[in-house]
């Protein structure tokens, strides 16, 4: 294998068009783009054209190009659980770096693991790119050293999509998907959140299971997971407006923990802040919109003056991370795949924040019953 890594790019819509594509071309020195695939084939064309792809490398189905296109890596960036395209590409021997969610179900999950075991290696890197920001690698360096953290807060304020896209020049949504496909994706999709869920949750708990909880509170409840072990319980939750969450429980050492996510369409600014509270002082790390490259992530610390100054003094500093987020886990992958290393997240953490997430929307359904792996997580 050359240091260079053959990748195929599967869903080629908002996030692959700002983010993965441009970083992809940028990082040559680590990448060879030779495929793409879509559902859109005016998209595989402008984007193949664009990328320099070859006609006879633009798919339409993932699972084909993962078959012929002679990648020896596959960026997954489609909607949905990625659980059976990343199994494909697991048992033909293709590394996966795949996007949130993994998968909607743990059987999924454990389905990806076996078939790592048997490909004797690290193969799966699971994209969060918050765990490859530098400003979250010198919190949890901080966290090293102080032993009395008290809470942990988590909050973001999410607007719409478009305008956190409006920047980014993306290329008109396509008219021109095969609807016979788009409804064997919604049915398939239908069947994995049966499992998950059961088949008599209303549509409100599914949406708010792929779309908010899996969909987007996730990278959460991950940065929760790497720095400080995850959540330990889940003892509330509750929903209320238009799609506002409020997730609470306990980290290991029996530190409290908190996540709220609001969606607000008309809010100016995508704004998200964690914020670590201990008996001298507190960290916050506030990000930026997610998909705006080169977004410095600040980690402000705040804590006691030291000896000989005023009473009651207090210092705070600023690290602003120079690094991108996106381009370290790229990176990463390119470890992975070329010198075996394990990646930050992979199918374990994927499926622990899977059951994390089950374990959030068991508590979201109130009254309503909840059938399927939530059942039991």
């Amino acid at each position: 294998m050359s240091d260079r890594v053959r990748l195929a790019v599967a869903g080629l819509g908002a996030v692959a068009q700002s983010v993965h594509l441009p970083l992809i071309a940028r990082r040559w020195d680590l990448f060879e783009l030779v495929a793409v695939c879509d559902l859109a084939p005016s998209l595989r064309t402008a984007v193949g054209e664009q990328y320099g792809v070859p006609e006879e490398r633009r798919y339409a189905d993932a699972a084909t190009m993962i078959e012929q296109s002679g990648a020896e890596g596959v960026v997954l960036l489609t909607s949905g659980s990625h659980g059976d395209v990343a199994l494909r590409a697991l048992r033909a021997g293709v590394a996966v770096f795949c996007e949130k969610p993994l998968t909607y179900t743990a059987a999924e999950a454990d389905a990806l693991a076996e078939a790592e075991r048997e490909l004797g290696r690290p193969a799966l890197l699971l994209a969060y790119m918050k765990e490859h920001d530098e400003a979250v690698w010198q919190l949890s360096e901080r966290l090293a050293g102080i032993d009395d953290v008290r809470a942990v807060e988590v909050e973001v304020l999410h607007p719409t999509g478009e305008s956190q896209l409006a920047f980014a020049n993306l290329r008109p949504a396509p008219s021109d998907v095969d609807p016979d496909a788009v409804s064997r994706l919604a049915a398939e999709s239908g069947r994995l959140l049966d499992a998950a869920l059961g088949a008599d949750t209303s549509p409100r708990l599914r949406e708010l299971y792929a779309n908010v909880v899996l969909g987007s509170l996730v990278h959460d409840t991950s940065l929760l997971r790497a720095v400080f072990g995850g959540l330990v319980t889940v003892d509330g939750a509750r929903t209320w407006g238009d799609r506002s969450v409020e997730v609470t429980g306990e980290l290991p050492g029996a530190v409290r923990a908190r996540m709220s996510w609001h969606y607000l369409p008309d809010y100016p600014a995508y704004t998200e802040t964690l914020t670590v509270h201990h008996g001298s002082g507190s960290l916050r790390v506030t990000f930026g919109t997610p998909y705006v490259l080169n977004n410095p992530t600040r980690l402000e610390v705040v804590e006691a003056a030291p000896a000989g100054a005023a009473a009651g003094g207090e210092v705070r500093s600023v690290f602003t991370s120079t690094g991108e987020p996106f381009e370290n886990e790229l990176a990463d992958f390119h470890r992975m795949v070329t010198a075996g290393e394990r990646p930050r997240a992979g199918v374990a953490e994927g499926r622990a924040d899977i059951l994390t997430s089950q374990r959030i929307i068991r508590l979201l359904a109130g009254d309503e019953p909840v059938g399927g792996e939530a059942a039991r997580a």
